[in-house]
């Protein structure tokens, strides 16, 4: 049965989609079939790999809320490389919470709607990651429910450092309905070298040890060159045959911290 994993943080812009789609890209590399989720509205995924998230007939909203309607839930994947499938959100993840929250009747489970998805396509995946939207709602309590593994980007910041905390609080509460929960680790994004950023990361180093989570030694840099060029090629840099050298270390870090989190080898 497949590892399931979420990127999960309430702070936007830390990465979380890059993370997600580095990470795929880097276990594909080495094998692993990965199905890859997205669960924000924005649908950052689908345009990652060069995907118009509105042109997707069937999201996961379709699979979390008219599952049983839908017949066949294998129409929701895309197929984006040879080991990498996809299920796209799009602007209808916008109502889901409203959807679901005024017809309790009709979906009384409704923190079960993703396991149920997961559930589905558990066996034919070595790995599925799901993308997360940065709120702490219903969404949320779905990733919570459906993953075994948070990975939580951090940026060295006052506000991030706030949403770690919070993150952390609110993955330690649905312990008690999923025993299989857990911060798999902290990995610090966006970093600077300057001295407020070393500060941030050393009181999150700090926090992370008093409540012995683990707190990757892997800094994810942010970079315009990365950014551009996976617009212009429409996949992630970990799928890149031919790696610029300017991006090389992009495409390593992954590499490595597949390795540091025990999903490689």
């Amino acid at each position: 049965m497949g590892k399931v994993i979420a990127l999960s943080s309430n702070k936007g812009g830390i990465l979380k989609t890059s993370l997600a789609v580095n990470l795929s890209g880097t276990l594909a590399t080495h094998g692993k079939k990965v199905l890859l989720i997205d669960m924000d509205n924005q649908g950052n995924v689908a345009t990652t790999f060069g995907l118009d998230p509105d042109d997707i007939e069937f999201t996961i909203y379709d699979l979390l809320v008219k599952n049983p309607e839908l017949g066949n839930p294998d129409l929701a994947l895309n197929k984006v490389s040879d080991k990498i499938d996809i299920i796209v959100a799009n602007d209808d993840m916008a109502y889901f919470e409203i959807d679901v929250l005024t017809d309790t009747e009709h979906y009384p489970k409704y923190f079960e709607l993703l396991r149920n998805v997961v559930d589905i396509f558990k066996s034919r995946y070595d790995y599925i990651i799901v993308d997360t939207p940065p709120q702490m709602g219903l969404i949320a309590a779905n990733v919570f429910y459906a993953v075994q593994d948070v990975i939580i980007p951090f940026q060295p910041e006052e506000y991030a450092f706030r949403s770690l905390v919070k993150s952390v609080s609110a993955i330690d509460k649905f312990k008690k309905v999923n025993e299989d929960l857990q911060v798999k680790e902290i990995v610090p994004v966006k970093v600077k070298r300057t001295i407020m950023h070393q500060a941030y990361l050393d009181s999150a180093r700090s926090y992370a040890k008093a409540r012995n989570l683990k707190f990757s030694n892997i800094i994810i840099k942010d970079s315009i060159k990365y950014a551009e060029m996976v617009a212009r090629m429409n996949i992630p840099v970990t799928l890149f045959e031919d790696v610029p050298k300017t991006l090389l270390p992009y495409k390593k870090v992954y590499t490595e911290l597949a390795k540091e989190l025990g999903y490689i080898g």
